[in-house]
């Protein structure tokens, strides 16, 4: 049974991150550059390490 994508981390992750810079803009948060990416690298290393970790968990 395929998994639904709003039940994936890997998804939500995503959002999360996306969703950062959006909310910084439209709130007026008035955090620079890098604060943004402070926040939003862990969340990309996340879900690059997880789909390399599904790849290979895909292959055999």
């Amino acid at each position: 049974m395929e998994k639904k994508l709003y039940h994936s981390k890997k998804f939500w992750a995503s959002i999360v991150a996306a969703s950062i810079p959006m909310l910084n803009h439209y709130f007026g948060w008035d955090m620079d550059a890098d604060k943004v990416m402070t926040i939003m690298a862990p969340l990309m290393a996340y879900v690059f390490g997880q789909g390399l970790a599904d790849l290979g968990k895909n292959a055999k």
